[in-house]
């Protein structure tokens, strides 16, 4: 888990149709994978790339995957690195075959596999929109509110959550939720009780926050937990 990224890698966890607030590139390390989609069906191909808040679902054939969800601020998106397409998906990373081969290493480099996912020169950020993403990042339990937030950087709401939607690959809904589960997931794989850590990442339930996990993620937080992961947090 990293500011603005967050990867996974290792044996397919059954995950159900799923709709990240992020982008999601996946990658099947020793065999294709299968991609779920709608009104494409089933694709087979070795990696694939899903916008934000694009319902869909990753089925290793066989071995072990990498999921990797990004917050495209200030950077090309993943579709750029793909070189195919599917409807709104992305097929077959230009680099598919190096990030397999930093997945394979004993201990996998988190922040050398996010290079190479994500590579070329960086967009242009509008400072008005990172500083709103900082703020939420920085207090996920405060419910910020578009149209005052808009009104404080003089802006319409409309413009503000077209702006916020362009740099951020997601809604302004949507990334608020994104910080406050990576933020649960965060303090409880620390220590604090999951519970705990979910009111205090700002959801009003327990249940809130498991129907949030399972919507965005594809299988419920306790699944995961109890998976005997190994979390790397760059601390």
């Amino acid at each position: 888990m990293r500011p603005g990224h967050i990867g996974y890698v290792g044996p397919d966890l059954g995950v159900d149709r799923h709709a990240p607030a992020v982008a999601m590139l996946s990658v099947g390390l020793d065999a294709p994978l299968e991609l779920h989609t709608g009104a494409h069906g089933v694709i087979r191909t070795r990696s694939s790339f899903a916008p934000a808040r694009t319902p869909h679902r990753i089925v290793a054939t066989a071995g072990w995957i990498l999921a990797l969800f990004v917050e495209p601020a200030g950077i090309p998106a993943i579709a750029d690195e793909m070189n195919r397409t599917a409807g709104p998906f992305g097929l077959h990373h230009r680099r598919e075959r190096e990030l397999i081969r930093l997945c394979a290493a004993e201990r996998p480099d988190p922040d050398r596999i996010y290079r190479l996912a994500i590579t070329g020169e960086a967009r242009p950020a509008d400072p008005r929109i990172e500083a709103v993403a900082n703020a939420i990042r920085a207090h996920p339990a405060r419910t910020f509110r578009a149209d005052r937030v808009a009104a404080g950087l003089g802006l319409s709401t409309t413009h503000f959550l077209r702006l916020f939607a362009e740099q951020y690959g997601t809604t302004f809904r949507g990334y608020q939720r994104w910080v406050r589960m990576s933020r649960t997931i965060r303090d409880a794989i620390t220590g604090t009780d999951l519970t705990r850590s979910a009111i205090d990442a700002g959801f009003a339930t327990p249940s809130h926050f498991s129907e949030t996990f399972r919507d965005l993620i594809g299988l419920p937080a306790t699944t995961m937990l109890r998976a005997g992961i190994r979390f790397d947090l760059g601390e």
